[in-house]
């Protein structure tokens, strides 16, 4: 298998438009809001990124990012926000061993009061992609943590990654990420196929595997995996992939106790023999279920929207927001009135910009609003956002002599009209 991990998004464009694509570039946006506030992060490190920001059931709003020092030792370091700004950060975790990747990034969750879990990848062994999730819990706030450990048991020195999690109850959380165990076991049994799966695990505050699930075994290799919960249950997303190469964005749901037959949001039909590293961003309230994703099926690079009111059962017609400039990155909040933000990153003659999109149910798509200016290049990572006390906060990592890490929030009434 051919994987486009490590080209550039635009060497990808460069071999799609080889075989005939065109891109029309974008140029109707808008300028940067003066009503956007810049908060700045306590970071410290030589080189920091990967932010990621997480709203908990409690109200309280956490931002997450990874850190390198002189030696290239890695930590991942998490702030909450206050009256005065970002507070001064906690250490989660520190090693030498990680994988740091701009796709593959690091996230916390809360469950509970005061339980929270993190997650970063440690290196299993010395081929690329072999490294291990490993997961830490704090049952004080981020206090102290505990000892971390694999999700995974299958001991295979593979790739374990792109992970979601989410809480279930007050003591249990669920941890869902993309494995690649089979293409280890596949070389002792044929009647295994050398394909990607995505897989979970029920956890609780003590660190116990309670339960372990396999959700689908053939998915793309390296794109991002998201879930929510709804009134119903759990729902995930993710980039599938079929036996023609077909990689569109699925889901499945957790009903009761076992996992529904994974199903397309939507056929774009897009034929790629290769990961585009570009997953989904999905967000629910009760029934309501919004997924955003990017496809470049017929060619075009395009950010699309799809809205379900029956907790992910059926989903709507998708709603496109932009074409041919995106380059998709994307992540995506319900409002509480049923709408939803989307955010996108967008080519801007050889640089990027960060893009919010107000979308309405029926359809209305808003003009862009910029957040940021910011590389195009793999380095600038994937934005982050998150809603919290009426503002849409975001994160998101620049490059000028090193990686840094930034944040802004932006009201709701300066671009919702």
């Amino acid at each position: 298998m051919v994987s486009l991990r490590n080209i550039s998004f635009y060497g990808k464009l460069s071999i799609w438009l080889c075989i005939g694509s065109f891109l029309i570039f974008n140029s109707c946006v808008s300028t940067p809001h003066e009503k956007l506030i810049t908060l700045e992060v306590p970071t410290s490190g030589i080189n920091n990124s990967e932010p990621y920001l997480h709203h908990s059931e409690t109200g309280d709003l956490y931002l997450s990012w990874v850190e390198n020092d002189e030696t290239n030792k890695s930590a991942l370091r998490f702030s909450k926000i206050t009256n005065n700004g970002w507070s001064v950060p906690n250490l989660i975790a520190k090693g030498d061993m990680w994988f740091v990747n701009w796709a593959d990034f690091p996230s916390i969750a809360t469950f509970g009061s005061s339980n929270i879990t993190a997650h970063y990848l440690e290196k299993s062994a010395d081929d690329t992609y072999a490294y291990d999730v490993k997961i830490t819990q704090s049952i004080d706030g981020g206090e102290s943590w505990q000892k971390s450990f694999k999700p995974h048991n299958d001991n295979t020195n593979t790739e374990h990654g792109f992970v979601s999690k989410l809480a279930v109850d007050d003591d249990t959380y669920m941890a869902l990420w993309l494995d690649g165990r089979q293409y280890a076991l596949a070389d002792n049994d044929s009647t295994i196929s050398k394909r990607m799966t995505l897989r979970g695990a029920l956890i609780n505050s003590k660190s116990t595997l309670l339960e372990e699930y396999l959700i689908d075994s053939s998915v793309c290799d390296c794109c991002q995996t998201d879930m929510a919960m709804t009134k119903e249950g759990p729902i995930v997303v993710y980039r599938n992939r079929t036996d023609t190469e077909i990689r569109d964005i699925y889901y499945a749901k957790k009903n009761n106790d076992l996992w529904t037959e994974p199903k397309p949001i939507f056929n774009d039909n897009w034929n790629i023999a290769g990961c585009p590293v570009n997953g989904p961003a999905i967000s629910a309230k009760d029934n309501l279920v919004a997924v955003s994703w990017f496809t470049m099926a017929n060619g075009i690079p395009t950010v699309n929207i799809a809205f379900s009111n029956n907790s992910g059962n059926t989903f709507n017609q998708p709603i496109e927001i932009i074409r041919s400039s995106t380059m998709g990155r994307l992540d995506v909040v319900l409002l509480d009135n049923g709408n939803a933000i989307v955010s996108s990153m967008n080519n801007n003659d050889g640089t990027s910009e960060i893009l919010l999109h107000h979308i309405t149910q029926q359809g209305q798509v808003s003009d862009p609003l910029i957040v940021s200016e910011t590389t195009n290049t793999r380095s600038s990572g994937f934005p982050r956002m998150a809603l919290h006390d009426n503002k849409i906060y975001m994160a998101w990592t620049s490059k000028d002599d090193r990686l840094n890490v930034h944040s802004a929030e932006i009201s709701l009434i300066n671009f919702i009209k």
